[in-house]
């Protein structure tokens, strides 16, 4: 197995942390547009909160991480 210094290991877990709040942001977004405009028997609108609440709960905590110098 390769070894990685600490800061590639912390630089990527930032990265992650940061897409993963992305994703929740985006996938809150895309279930709104489908409540609007989609027909399926399916709660998108519950499907965008657990979402957003996921979002607005991560979001202190990983724009407050910093990238090691």
């Amino acid at each position: 197995m390769a070894k990685f210094p600490n800061s590639e290991i912390e630089i990527l877990s930032i990265q992650v942390n940061q897409f993963a709040l992305a994703s929740h942001f985006f996938w809150g977004l895309w279930a709104l547009i489908q409540a609007k405009y989609f027909t399926i028997v399916f709660d998108f609108l519950e499907y965008a909160n657990v979402h957003f609440n996921k979002y607005f709960k991560m979001k202190p905590e990983v724009t407050a991480l910093k990238v090691p110098e």
